[in-house]
């Protein structure tokens, strides 16, 4: 409840360098709360900016591709492509089970993208199989593959759906559906990203 003219006039000396003193250090905290928002919708828009022009031009160069590319390719490095890109599953799958064994948060990131990686592995085995192959590559996507795939993205997304409604019990936003849910905590998180030391009374 603010103070009234007639309180404040009340005040010894004292209390009213007190005062002061509280005033300064409030100002001082919004000041830099300030200076993280702004910080906060510049990245914002940096990443909407970005991702938002890169979706763009996927579309005309993903249609450009689709009427100019051959059926068929020899590819060079065949060999190295594909292990190559199994010896990043191998080290996603590791970190994944490295964070879950720690409890730490940077296994909902590693979990979700392993599960890509997997999809992302089935359609070029199914798409790039010739007809030998192909009953392998399939029987492989639907009995190892998509399964794993899914395990781990509905995992990811659990840890997140349960974080979420804990946010929500927190903060008392309840009404808010959690699909719906605003990063409310960027302003803190940005804060803490930059090092910078907590505001104090020049």
């Amino acid at each position: 409840m603010p103070l009234t003219d007639g309180e404040i006039d009340g005040l010894d000396v004292a209390a009213r360098l007190a005062l002061i003193r509280r005033l300064r250090r409030g100002a001082v905290v919004d000041r830099a709360l300030l200076d993280a928002e702004r910080r906060v919708r510049r990245r914002r828009a940096v990443a909407l900016t970005v991702t938002a022009v890169a979706a763009a031009l996927l579309v005309p160069w993903t249609a450009y591709l689709a009427v100019s590319l051959p059926d068929q390719y020899v590819a060079n490095a065949w060999a190295l492509t594909w292990v190559g890109f199994d010896v990043l599953l191998i080290v996603l799958l590791g970190l994944t089970a490295f964070f879950a064994w720690k409890r730490r948060m940077l296994v909902v990131l590693t979990s979700f993208a392993t599960g890509v990686l997997l999809l992302v592995d089935v359609w070029f085995d199914i798409t790039t199989s010739d007809a030998d192959d192909l009953h392998l590559s399939v029987a492989s996507a639907v009995l190892v593959e998509i399964p794993l795939a899914v395990f781990l993205m509905v995992m990811s997304i659990g840890i997140s759906w349960k974080l979420s409604g804990l946010l929500n019990a927190l903060t008392g936003s309840s009404g808010v559906g959690r699909w719906r849910m605003p990063i409310s905590a960027e302003i803190v998180a940005d804060a803490v990203d930059t090092g910078e030391p907590a505001p104090t009374e020049g």
